[in-house]
């Protein structure tokens, strides 16, 4: 753990490096290793946030191709994504380029955050999630704290981010008393 937090901070090792597989898509995008070496992360009051950047599979650095935003409490351990309660994760994933071009939002799966020892300014990030298409998104990143990295994607894509945060402060259809139509209202 200490070697790794020192080779991220000497800048010779990746920040992330997920695997992306999409079942629907042609088989040459089914299972895409995405690494990348922008990473960041941003802790506000009682949610943090992280941002990933990816360029083109295979490719370490070049133009962003896929981005990831996640929002989540504000606390190291295990968060299940849960894009209805604002006390779970929730998050998303853009493709910027291609057919398969588009946002999809996590449905369920873990985020696991966990500090990195003699690295303050580090988090270590886990993700098993599945998209709402189906795709399915796993690996390990290291974030870098950088605030304004974070704030300048939250400004790029403010309407993705402000649906992505309204859909978790929503109340769910369950909450709602029903109504039923072919009745008279007294």
């Amino acid at each position: 753990m200490l070697l790794t937090g020192v080779l991220l901070l000497a800048g010779c090792t990746p920040h992330a490096n997920l695997v992306l597989h999409q079942p629907f898509a042609p088989p040459s995008q089914q299972n895409l290793k995405l690494t990348c070496e922008r990473a960041y992360h941003a802790t506000r009051a009682d949610t943090q946030t992280s941002v990933l950047a990816f360029p083109l599979p295979g490719a370490v650095d070049g133009p962003r191709t896929f981005v990831m935003y996640i929002a989540a409490p504000s606390r190291v351990g295990r968060i299940a994504v849960t894009p209805e309660d604002p006390e779970g994760g929730r998050g998303f994933l853009i493709q910027e380029l291609g057919a398969l071009a588009g946002r999809s939002d996590f449905a369920e799966g873990t985020l696991q955050y966990r500090k990195v020892l003699f690295a303050p300014r580090l988090r270590r990030l886990d993700v098993d999630v599945r998209t709402e298409d189906g795709a399915q998104i796993t690996g390990r990143a290291y974030l870098e704290e950088f605030s304004p990295a974070v704030e300048s994607f939250e400004r790029e894509f403010a309407a993705d981010v402000a649906s992505l945060l309204s859909a978790a402060s929503q109340p769910s259809d369950a909450d709602e008393p029903s109504v039923d139509l072919d009745e008279p209202s007294p």
